[in-house]
């Protein structure tokens, strides 16, 4: 079996680490850790939440292209389904504490109070607003792709201490946000300081990166350990 493991990792290596940038992000999806690669040197690492069995994170390479601080987040109509409106039948205040404006196909808000949530499929949208209890947590990272996937910060740090963390409903949750940022952003003049600022604002803030870094989403059951175990 472990021979097994090593050819397709083996395999899926040749593939994927072919052709490479000096500088790349790489996300092990089976390892649940991420590394920032530069110069064939890994320089960072930090670990990760990715998908449940059943939304599983994809597989892919793309390019994170900018960054949102406090961003809002829109619950996807499924999760709104299964998990947001049955908590929103038992008690409409749900809405109230988790930071959630209801708003209609046209994004205008709507009192929650008149809408009908004992409809199989309430015609509505749960937007949340930024701060430390939003589901993508303080900031993101994109990198815009059909799939929908991207990085984010969390506020549900205490499952990072768990050796096995697939939590999430697909996308990449990343334990320590400020320090990916702060090297993402170390040549486009944003400090410490400002870093802090921008975070504790609460307004959303979009910065696009000067130079786009590579992202590799990858499914490794094998690789080379420190010291070359």
């Amino acid at each position: 079996t472990r021979i097994d493991q090593l050819r397709a990792s083996l395999e899926r290596m040749r593939w994927v680490f072919r052709d490479l940038p000096e500088r790349y992000l790489i996300v092990d999806i089976a390892g649940f850790h991420a590394y920032l690669m530069e110069s064939d040197r890994e320089i960072w690492e930090t670990r990760v939440q990715v998908g449940k069995p059943y939304h599983a994170t994809p597989v892919f390479k793309d390019q994170i292209r900018y960054l949102e601080f406090n961003p809002t987040w829109t619950v996807p109509r499924s999760i709104f389904l299964k998990d947001k409106l049955p908590r929103i039948r038992k008690d409409v205040a749900y809405l109230q504490r988790g930071g959630y404006s209801v708003v209609d196909s046209d994004g205008r808000s709507l009192d929650p109070g008149a809408v009908n949530w004992m409809s199989d499929n309430p015609d509505v949208t749960l937007v949340q607003r930024p701060g430390p209890d939003n589901a993508l947590g303080l900031i993101k990272f994109m990198f815009p792709n059909e799939l929908s996937v991207y990085i984010h910060d969390t506020p549900a740090k205490s499952l990072f201490k768990r050796s096995s963390r697939p939590f999430s409903s697909g996308c990449v949750r990343v334990e320590a946000p400020l320090e990916l940022v702060a090297l993402l952003l170390r040549h486009q003049d944003w400090d410490r300081a400002r870093l802090s600022e921008a975070v504790a604002s609460n307004q959303r803030q979009v910065v696009i990166l000067d130079e786009p870094m590579p992202v590799h989403l990858v499914y490794l059951t094998a690789w080379v350990a420190a010291g070359g175990e």
